[in-house]
């Protein structure tokens, strides 16, 4: 299941957002308020429970991520049943997300997005993020 919600995050947001000290923090011993809105949004379209694994995490990563499901390529995070992603900065290039139906890679379709929209899927959604040039900043989350 994916879902989007455009405009989720207000300038003010962004800008706390990104005054965080990029780095992975447990939903459990690190509150953030972006991260409370981003449950109470989902809760209203998803079951889920956030685990003593849960966590949400600040992240620049210029060589994007390749395909790949949320419980981790080796099973690694089996725990997890929500990915999140919110754009916190658009000065680059690339960084698009796309979305497949299945490890064969078929029926691929590209999430447009733009900043403070609100991207999630549940770990069995097959997703990529290409790479890109510039500055491109979001906050993540798996629950």
């Amino acid at each position: 299941m994916r879902i989007f919600e455009p405009d989720f995050l207000t300038g003010e947001e962004i800008s706390t957002a990104l005054k965080i000290k990029p780095g992975t923090y447990k939903l459990n011993r690190v509150p953030s308020q972006i991260a409370e809105k981003v449950i109470n949004k989902l809760k209203e379209k998803i079951d889920f429970d956030v685990k003593e694994q849960s966590y949400w995490r600040i992240e620049t990563m210029p060589n994007g991520h390749g395909w790949h499901i949320d419980t981790g390529d080796n099973n690694q995070m089996t725990w997890c049943q929500v990915g999140v992603s919110i754009l916190l900065n658009g000065s680059f290039t690339g960084g698009e997300t796309y979305y497949a139906d299945d490890a064969g890679i078929t029926n691929v379709t590209k999430q447009e997005r733009k900043i403070g929209d609100l991207c999630a899927h549940t770990s069995d959604e097959w997703h990529t993020v290409t790479p890109h040039k510039g500055k491109r900043t979001v906050f993540l989350m798996f629950i």
